[in-house]
């Protein structure tokens, strides 16, 4: 089975597949709907979780996420980490995530994989993954 998936950078993957960041930041609209399978791309953004908004930096504290204790480079990459529903696409969300001036993909629901499927290489745009054990 084809399963559709979306390569982010690093700590953004992370962030959306621990329900912290519901927005997804792209040059272009979607029209789909549904679930993808996030992909940690292989190289992470140049940054460090210093690097965050303090409105982000406070949505990740209060979150008690395992990530507020997870190093910067301890992120899982080049990986499949889970999946998560993209539920609409617009513009000017609201959302402490979204950034002025690009389409902000809506996101629910996400899944965080016991174990990710790791030595997966990421593509551009919305790709296609085989797999049959869909989450």
């Amino acid at each position: 089975m084809k399963v559709k998936v979306l390569t982010v950078k690093q700590p953004w993957a992370s962030l959306i597949i621990h329900g912290i960041k519901d927005i997804e930041n792209r040059s272009w609209s979607t029209k789909f709907r549904g679930r993808v399978l996030i992909h940690a791309a292989a190289k992470g953004e140049k940054r460090s979780w210093s690097s965050l908004s303090g409105i982000q930096s406070s949505k990740l504290l209060r979150s008690g996420s395992i990530l507020n204790k997870t190093f910067f480079s301890d992120l899982p990459t080049g990986s499949i980490i889970g999946s998560v529903e993209v539920v609409d696409c617009v513009l000017n969300h609201p959302s402490a995530w979204a950034e002025k001036g690009v389409y902000h993909w809506i996101l629910a629901n996400p899944i965080l994989f016991e174990k990710p499927i790791e030595n997966v290489k990421g593509k551009l745009g919305l790709w296609n993954y085989d797999w049959e054990e869909v989450v």
